[in-house]
This record gives structure tokens, sequence and C-alpha cells, in this order.
């Protein structure tokens, strides 16, 4: 997200950028582009090195594959170099691709007071890395609830003629 905001950035400054100087912008975010890219396909193999990973990765490698699309279109716009939209989309697709990767369905988890750990019977044989994100509220819906205000509150009211005062003050403040 910080690099689309830099790709961002520069190429709103292109048109007042010397040409040289904006070379180097596009250069060094080029090379940002590229260390995650490469960082992203480690990712990968690692995580296809892992037992079943295809059953138990198989969306997310997926997901995966497809940020890792994104991000060497981005190099490619980068690279020659332009920092306009279609920079600015690819690098938008890698990230939405790389937030839909991160897992929120699933059961298990850890529990706040169960001994040993909250897992539940048979996910022993299965790797850490598979239960990533699993818990009992999959949907990880926020409730709306009501919130005391506290701030402000002194318990002691001001008296009239300090309150006159601090209006006219801040009337005079504020030109009315």
């Amino acid at each position: 997200m910080d690099l689309r905001d830099l790709t961002r950035e520069a190429e709103q400054a292109r048109r007042v950028t010397p040409r040289d100087d904006y070379k180097t912008t596009t250069d060094a975010l080029f090379e940002q582009q590229l260390d995650l890219t490469v960082r992203t396909g480690d990712v990968i193999e690692e995580i296809e090195a892992l037992p079943n990973a295809q059953a138990e990765f198989g969306r997310e490698l997926g997901l995966l594959r497809d940020a890792k699309g994104a991000m060497q279109d981005a190099e490619d716009e980068l690279g020659s170099p332009t920092t306009g939209p279609v920079a600015v989309a690819a690098e938008t697709e890698a990230i939405e691709h790389l937030l839909r990767a991160r897992r929120s369905k699933g059961g298990g988890g850890a529990g706040g007071s169960t001994p040993g750990g909250g897992l539940k019977k048979g996910q022993t044989d299965v790797s850490a890395l598979a239960l990533v994100g699993r818990s009992e509220d999959a949907a990880g819906k926020v409730e709306d609830r009501e919130v005391a205000a506290v701030t402000g509150e002194s318990g002691r009211a001001q008296s009239a003629e300090l309150q006159s005062a601090l209006d006219r003050y801040f009337e005079k403040l504020d030109g009315r």
C-alpha cells in the first residue's frame, strides 16, 4: 500500500519533476516492486513445500499467484518508466489479491479459558500455518454498542458568568 501511495505521489509530481529525477524515482519504485514480487514468489514456494499444501492452501496459493502476476504488471509499468493509472491499478489489484488471501474462514483457533491452548480434537496433526486466521468468530463481525463519552465531563458545572465570558471570548476569536 505504501508503494502504491508513492507511485501516486510520483505521478502527481511528474509534470513538475525534471526528467532525470522522475527516472530516479521510478527506478526506486521499480526496485521496491521487484523486491515485493520476489518475496511473494518465495512465500508461494515455501507454502507449496508444506505437506498437503494444495489441499490446505489451494485458495491462498491461487490468490498469491494472482497477486504476483499483478505485481509483475506493475513492474513492467514502473520499469518503462510510467507511474500512471495502469501502474496504480496493477498495484491495487495485487493488494486486493493479498487481502483476499488472508484467512477468515474455518474452525478451531485458540481459546481463552481452555487449558492446553484451545485446539479442537483432530487439529494437532495440521500445520500451525494451516490454522492461521481460523477462529470461532469466522465472520469477524463488529457489533455496535453504546459507549459513554467521558472526555470533558468534569463533574462540576461552570458558573454562568464564566460560561458567558468564555462564549464572548470565542465569538471574538471567531470574528463574529
